[in-house]
């Protein structure tokens, strides 16, 4: 059985009679009807219908007929492949994009490029605080997408660019602790806090108080389950639980005698000395968009 078989099959299961599918098919009706009947006598069985005056196909030939439009579809897709590939298309993409924040700008972009250049696979990941970072600068991520701090300058030579910006606070379940209270006070009650990645730099100078016990997660959701029932408090992404701060589920906590919220910037980074082939500069261009936009807007 060949490919060309397959197709001719196609062209007569969307032809009204088999002279019509020979001309398409630019054959003579003679020939068509010999290679159709030679393709029966492989497969085992008829596949045309022929007891009617209108053409078509026999239930087993119906069958026969809709897996070969599937290895077709899966043939063009292999072609479309190949062309891609031949013209530098990067066979995988992958992006760290740390699940702090939930943008429609930034799924907008990735969402776009993911439909443009259908046959790259896209590989995206989270992961433990300043995962993005981390992968970035080992290579396991093309793409990082995560909160950025001018500290991070200090641990590798970046592109970078601001896409957003981000708030934390410290948030706890209502009646756990005071809603307003002194950052002594405060580390007398059980902390939660994101695991940190094995990426070496001075992360202390991001950290804030440790409680009188302190459980470490590498899940955000689970982190937020946690402080949902009532195990401690943390130091969150306000934009992240903004629909259990809204509903009363969670509240903000305030310290009387010490900074108790923080703003970061949304950043876009890679690493500038590495081949990015097309799929890769095609995200890039599209994020330097939508920082101008941002840029703008501050």
């Amino acid at each position: 059985m060949k490919l060309a078989q397959l197709e001719m099959l196609d062209v007569i299961a969307d032809s009204d009679s088999l002279s019509d599918a020979a001309i398409k098919l630019h054959k003579t009706q003679p020939a068509l009807t010999q290679s159709i009947k030679k393709l029966e006598e492989e497969v085992g069985f008829t596949l045309l219908d022929r007891t009617h005056y209108r053409l078509s196909l026999t239930d087993k030939g119906r069958h026969f007929h809709r897996e070969a439009q599937m290895v077709l579809l899966r043939y063009k897709h292999l072609g479309s492949l190949a062309k891609e590939l031949a013209q530098g298309n990067e066979p995988k993409l992958r992006i760290c994009y740390q699940p702090i924040f939930n943008s429609p700008d930034y799924q907008a972009v990735l969402t776009g490029v993911f439909h443009l250049f259908p046959n790259t696979e896209f590989m995206l990941s989270n992961g433990k605080r300043f995962a993005a970072l981390e992968q970035v600068n080992d290579g396991s991520a093309d793409l990082g997408i995560g909160p950025w701090f001018d500290l991070f300058h200090a641990t590798g030579d970046y592109d970078s660019m601001p896409i957003g910006d981000i708030t934390f606070g410290i948030v706890a379940k209502p009646g756990l602790m005071p809603t307003s209270l002194s950052y002594e006070t405060l580390s007398q009650y059980p902390c939660l806090a994101m695991v940190e990645s094995d990426f070496s730099f001075d992360s202390e100078r991001l950290a804030y108080a440790k409680g009188a016990s302190l459980m470490k997660i590498d899940d955000l959701d689970m982190l937020k389950s946690f402080v949902l029932n009532g195990t401690g408090w943390a130091l969150m992404s306000l934009t992240h639980c903004q629909t259990e701060l809204a509903s009363g589920l969670l509240e903000q906590i305030r310290v009387t005698d010490k900074q108790d919220t923080f703003h970061a910037k949304i950043h876009v980074f890679r690493q500038p000395n590495k081949h990015h082939g097309p799929v890769a500069r095609t995200i890039w261009q599209e994020f330097q968009k939508l920082s101008e936009i941002y840029t703008q807007s501050t």
